[in-house]
């Protein structure tokens, strides 16, 4: 990158991607990462879904 280009901005936003998202318009990322599904680590959090039932877990929501 020339030193006359600047670097594109990155901001980290943390939270259900359901309800953040919907503060945003459309278009507006380029990119979104998200962490492996662990709601079979987790299931305090999210009820300890086996990893064979994540699509379905997923899609419901």
């Amino acid at each position: 990158m020339g030193s006359s280009q600047m670097a594109p901005a990155t901001e980290m936003i943390h939270g259900d991607c359901l309800e953040t998202l919907r503060r945003f318009e459309s278009n507006r990322f380029d990119l979104i990462v998200t962490s492996p599904p662990y709601a079979d680590q987790r299931a305090k959090t999210y009820g300890g879904i086996q990893p064979q039932h994540y699509v379905q877990w997923f899609l419901e929501r």
